[in-house]
């Protein structure tokens, strides 16, 4: 029975190339490679002499984690008026293609559910009240918007939701008898009138729960591999 494991992610990671990882951890390219495959399982020992190479903790290694993708984004202009942007209902001829690309997450630690990723986008020159939420990441689940659900757990919780007009919001869900639901978004109440910041009478094709939230992920461990790069 092969064992996965994450080696092949981190050295990946790393940008180390494998011929110089085999060299440095004192072992032929094939024992590497079986060692990736997990033909050859990974001994505490092993794990640890990776990651002093690869610079990353043992359990990075040992433990298979898969990737969390760049679901969407929410861009703020300079008056702290937001827009969810959601790549796989963006037009053809989106403005944010180029400048918004797509990509996976790697989390630290395993992931027990699929997880998709939430990036914060302010302009350099905007200074308001959600200045540290700059490249911050927001963590939510996937299965909901695959199985086009509202979750109890969005329930008066910060959360993410599609309406069936395709329109992507974000706020407090609050079900309503006949199936319609109320998002409640406070942040917006300085900005936006009584009417848009208290939305009622909605149909939503799901609803997502915001997990959390990582305002410093390159501090965190966390690495993002855009498709441009």
């Amino acid at each position: 029975m092969f064992m996965d494991n994450n080696l092949n992610t981190m050295i990946l990671r790393s940008g180390i190339t494998k011929r110089i990882v085999a060299e440095q951890k004192g072992v032929a390219p094939e024992t590497l490679s079986r060692h990736i495959s997990g033909k050859i399982q990974l001994s505490l020992n092993d794990a640890e002499d990776y990651s002093k190479i690869l610079g990353c903790a043992p359990q990075e290694i040992l433990f298979a984690s898969d990737p969390a993708p760049i679901i969407g984004y929410v861009h703020y202009d300079k008056a702290a008026d937001h827009v969810c942007d959601w790549i796989q209902y963006r037009k053809d001829k989106s403005k944010y293609h180029k400048t918004s690309p797509g990509g996976n997450v790697y989390l630290p630690g395993p992931i027990p559910f699929e997880l998709g990723i939430v990036i914060f986008d302010l302009p350099d020159e905007y200074n308001g009240p959600w200045i540290e939420y700059k490249d911050s990441l927001s963590v939510v689940q996937l299965d909901p918007i695959k199985n086009n659900a509202v979750p109890t757990e969005t329930i008066q919780q910060a959360s993410y939701a599609k309406i069936t007009n395709g329109e992507v919001v974000f706020g407090h869900i609050y079900p309503e008898p006949g199936g319609t639901y109320t998002v409640y978004n406070p942040w917006r109440q300085d900005l936006l009138s009584t009417e848009t910041e208290m939305r009622r009478g909605l149909k939503l094709d799901w609803a997502t729960p915001i997990i959390c939230t990582f305002w410093q992920p390159l501090l965190r461990g966390i690495d993002i591999i855009y498709d441009n790069d």
